[in-house]
C-alpha cells in the first residue's frame, strides 16, 4: 500500500474518533432572552373558622334548643341533633370556583367493633342533611374568578337525625341503644373545582 494511502486512513480514523468523542468540532450559536421583570403569583384558597359551633336538640316537630354540652346528649329515636358553624373562606384567582363541605365519614362508631355503635352511626349518617350558603345538598359551588382576594361568609348547618319509626324499624333502633359515635372527623374544607363554568 502507498504511503498516501495509508496516511489517508490513518486521518480517517483520527476524525471518526473525534466525531464519536464529541470531539472538538463546534457550531456557530447566539441566544436572546426573551424574559422580563414579570412575575407570576399563585392565588390562594383558604378557610377559618369565624365563630365557635354550636349545638341544637330536637325532638319531632318541637323546638331546638340549645345544647351545653353535646358529650352530655343521650339522643332517642325521634331527636334532630343540629350543628352550625359559620366559617370565612378566603379566595384569590382569576379562574377560582370552589366548592364548602362536610367532609364524607364526619360521623364513625365510637368503637367499631361494638355492634350498638356501629348500628347508631348508621342511622344518623342516613339522616344528614347539609345547608351551605341557604343551599341544601351535600355540596354548594362558588365562583370566585378575580385576582383580587375575596372573602365569603359561609354557613354550614348539619342535622343529624334518627328517625321516629314504628314496630317494623324497632330492631334496628334496639340495635342502637347505648351506641355512640365519635365526631373528631367532623370537618368542613373547601376544594377547588373546575373554573369553565361561566
Amino acid at each position: 500500500m502507498k504511503k498516501v494511502t495509508k496516511g489517508a486512513i490513518a486521518a480517517g480514523a483520527a476524525v471518526a474518533l473525534l466525531l464519536g468523542t464529541g470531539g472538538t468540532f463546534a457550531l456557530w450559536n447566539d441566544t436572546v432572552n426573551v424574559g422580563s421583570a414579570s412575575v407570576i403569583t399563585a392565588g390562594n384558597l383558604a378557610l377559618s373558622q369565624t365563630t365557635a359551633p354550636a349545638w341544637q336538640i330536637k325532638h319531632t316537630s318541637g323546638s331546638a334548643t340549645a345544647v351545653a354540652d353535646i358529650n352530655a346528649v343521650r339522643i332517642v329515636p325521634g331527636d334532630q341533633l343540629i350543628y352550625t358553624g359559620a366559617y370565612t373562606v378566603t379566595a384569590q384567582g382569576q379562574n377560582l370556583a370552589f366548592r364548602a363541605q362536610v367532609t364524607p365519614g364526619a360521623v364513625t362508631a365510637a368503637t367499631a367493633a361494638n355492634p350498638a355503635d356501629a348500628k347508631l352511626a348508621e342511622l344518623l349518617v342516613q339522616g344528614a342533611t347539609y345547608t351551605i350558603d341557604g343551599v341544601t345538598g351535600d355540596t354548594a359551588t362558588i365562583q370566585h374568578k378575580s385576582n383580587t382576594s375575596g372573602t365569603y361568609p359561609v354557613t354550614i348547618s348539619v342535622t343529624l337525625t334518627w328517625p321516629l319509626g314504628d314496630v317494623a324499624s324497632a330492631p334496628a333502633d334496639n340495635a342502637a341503644k347505648l351506641g355512640a359515635v365519635n365526631l373528631s372527623q367532623f370537618a368542613v374544607s373547601v376544594t377547588q373545582v373546575d373554573g369553565t363554568t361561566p
